[in-house]
C-alpha cells in the first residue's frame, strides 16, 4: 500500500489522493477542456518547487506508479490525465530574464501571455503559443507553433538547454553538448517524452515595434479563390507575415448573407505601422472580389493577438481537435476544411489553415525529436457543451480528417487526434520515432512516463 503520508511530508507543495477532500475539483480543473478521458490518476502532486517533483518522481516510483506531468492542462489529448500520478507544474511559473544577452529562464507553468508580457518592456520577443494561456512547458514539449514563426522559428529551436527530472528522480541540466539524447526528445517529442522538465533556458529575439492586422471576409464558397490568393501572397512578401484562413460560422453582422464565411488574416510583425499597413495593402490589391467585409490596419499587439485567440476557447467547454501538415497546394486541404464546416455540429465549431512562409527557418534533419512540418497547416476544432454531442462531434472531425487525408503528410503533436489509430505516428518522421522508441526503452526502462490516448468509445492508442 502507498504512504501517502511519507509523500506529503516529504514535500512542500499540495498532495491529494483520490477520494479525499477537494479531491474531486482537483480532478475536474487538471484539464482545461471540458471532455475528460477515460483514465484517472491515483494521486496529484501540486509542486511548489523542483524538488518536490523529484521527490514525487521517486515516490512514483518505488510505489509503481506512473507520472503524467501537467503545465496547464490544454493538452488536447488528455495526456496529462493519466493512471498513476499527475505532477501539476502550475506553480513553477518564474520568468528571469537577461536582456543584455538575449536570454530568459522559464519555468513550465510561466505562460506565454506572462512570457510576452515580460518581454516587451525590453523590446524582446519570443514565438510564443497563439493562445496566451498556454503554458510552455507542453508547448515547447511538442515543438511550439508560435507567433511570428516566419522569422522566429519553430519555438524549440530557441530552446538553449533545460532541466529535466528523469524516471530514478536525477536533475540534469542538459542541452546541445550535455546529454544530447534528451536535449533532442525534448524538442518535439511532445507527451512521448521521457522525463519531466521542469525549466527551460531561451534564446530571445528584437520584438517587432508594430504588429498589425488585416482581416478580409467571404462566404464560405469563396475559398479555393481564397487559398490561392494566400499561397501567391506568400511566395512574395516578407517572411514577417502570418497568413490564416479562418472556416467558420459567420459573425451576426453577416450571418444574413453567409452562414458560415472563410476570413482571411493576415498579421504583419513590423518595425513600422506604415510599413506593416503598406505590406497589407500590398496583400489586398490583390484580393478576391465579392468581399462581404474588411478591416485593414489594425494595430495588434501581442496581448491583442492573445485576447483574440483565447476568446475562441472557452475553459470547459468540450472539444475535439485533429491538426494537419500539408505539402500540397493550398487549395486541397482548405477544401477539406471547407467542406467540413459546411456540415459543422455547432456553430461554435471552426477550422483554421494557414500558409507557411517559403523563406520560413525549419529546424535541420535529425536536429531536434521535432521532424513532422508542411508547407501549409490545417487545424479543425470542434465545439460543443452538451455530453450527449460527444459522438457526433468527435465524428465530425474524423470525418474532416479522412476528407482531407489526400492532401495530408503528417499531423502536428501538440494537437493532433493522438486517440485516432495510427495518428501518433503521423506526428514525426519514420527516422525520428524509431530514435524516441530505443531512447525510451534505454532512459524509461520501467515506462514511468508510458501514456496511452483514451477517448470514450474510441480505440486507445499506447505511446510504447
Amino acid at each position: 500500500m502507498m504512504q501517502i503520508e511519507t509523500l506529503r511530508r516529504d514535500v512542500r507543495g499540495l498532495v491529494l489522493a483520490a477520494g479525499e477532500p477537494g479531491w474531486d475539483l482537483a480532478l475536474e480543473t487538471l484539464l482545461w477542456k471540458g471532455r475528460k478521458p477515460a483514465r484517472r490518476p491515483d494521486v496529484i502532486v501540486r509542486a511548489a518547487d523542483v524538488e518536490d517533483v523529484r521527490r514525487a518522481v521517486r515516490f512514483a516510483a518505488a510505489n509503481g506508479l506512473a507520472v503524467s506531468p501537467r503545465g496547464g492542462g490544454h493538452n488536447w489529448s488528455g495526456a496529462a490525465q493519466q493512471a498513476g500520478m499527475a505532477i501539476d507544474l502550475a506553480g513553477l511559473d518564474a520568468i528571469r530574464l537577461d536582456p543584455a544577452a538575449g536570454v530568459a529562464e522559464v519555468g513550465p507553468g510561466a505562460t506565454g501571455r506572462a512570457l510576452a508580457a515580460a518581454l516587451s518592456p525590453h523590446g524582446l520577443g519570443f514565438p510564443v503559443g497563439h493562445c496566451g494561456a498556454v503554458p510552455m512547458s507542453g508547448y515547447l514539449l511538442g515543438g511550439g507553433l508560435g507567433w511570428n514563426a516566419g522569422v522566429w522559428g519553430v519555438a524549440c529551436e530557441r530552446v538553449e538547454s533545460l532541466d529535466v527530472v528523469t524516471a530514478d528522480g536525477a536533475l540534469l541540466r542538459v542541452s546541445a553538448e550535455r546529454h544530447p539524447d534528451l536535449f533532442w526528445a525534448a524538442r518535439g517529442a511532445g507527451p512521448l517524452f521521457f522525463g519531466v522538465v521542469v525549466g527551460f533556458r531561451l534564446r530571445l529575439a528584437p520584438l517587432p515595434r508594430a504588429i498589425r492586422t488585416g482581416v478580409w471576409t467571404w462566404p464560405l464558397s469563396a475559398q479555393e479563390d481564397v487559398a490561392a490568393w494566400m499561397q501567391a501572397s506568400m511566395a512574395r512578401v516578407p517572411a514577417s507575415v502570418e497568413f490564416t484562413a479562418k472556416f467558420c460560422a459567420a459573425p451576426p453582422p453577416l450571418a444574413a448573407v453567409s452562414a458560415t464565411v472563410v476570413m482571411a488574416i493576415a498579421t504583419v510583425f513590423a518595425d513600422a505601422a506604415e510599413a506593416g499597413d503598406a505590406i497589407l495593402a500590398d496583400i489586398g490589391a490583390a484580393a478576391p472580389g465579392g468581399a462581404l467585409d474588411a478591416q485593414v490596419g489594425l494595430a495588434t499587439p501581442i496581448p491583442a493577438l492573445h485576447d483574440l485567440i483565447d476568446a475562441g476557447f472557452p475553459r470547459g467547454r468540450r472539444m475535439a481537435v485533429d491538426a494537419m501538415w500539408s505539402d500540397a497546394a493550398p487549395v486541397g486541404l482548405f477544401g477539406a476544411l471547407a467542406r467540413g464546416m459546411a456540415r459543422a455540429p455547432t456553430a461554435e465549431c471552426f477550422a483554421l489553415g494557414l500558409v507557411r512562409s517559403p523563406l520560413a527557418p525549419v529546424p535541420a534533419p535529425g536536429s531536434a525529436a521535432f521532424s513532422m512540418i508542411g508547407s501549409s497547416f490545417g487545424a479543425v476544432y470542434a465545439m460543443w457543451r452538451d455530453p450527449s454531442g460527444d459522438a457526433a462531434a468527435r465524428g465530425w472531425v474524423r470525418g474532416v480528417a479522412r476528407d482531407a487525408a489526400p492532401h495530408v503528410k503528417g499531423v502536428y503533436v501538440g494537437e493532433a487526434d493522438l486517440a485516432a489509430p495510427g495518428r501518433l505516428g503521423l506526428a514525426f518522421s519514420p527516422e525520428a520515432l524509431g530514435r524516441l522508441a530505443a531512447l525510451r526503452v534505454r532512459h524509461d526502462p520501467a515506462g514511468r512516463f508510458r501514456r496511452v490516448f483514451d477517448d470514450p468509445g474510441c480505440e486507445e492508442t499506447a505511446a510504447a
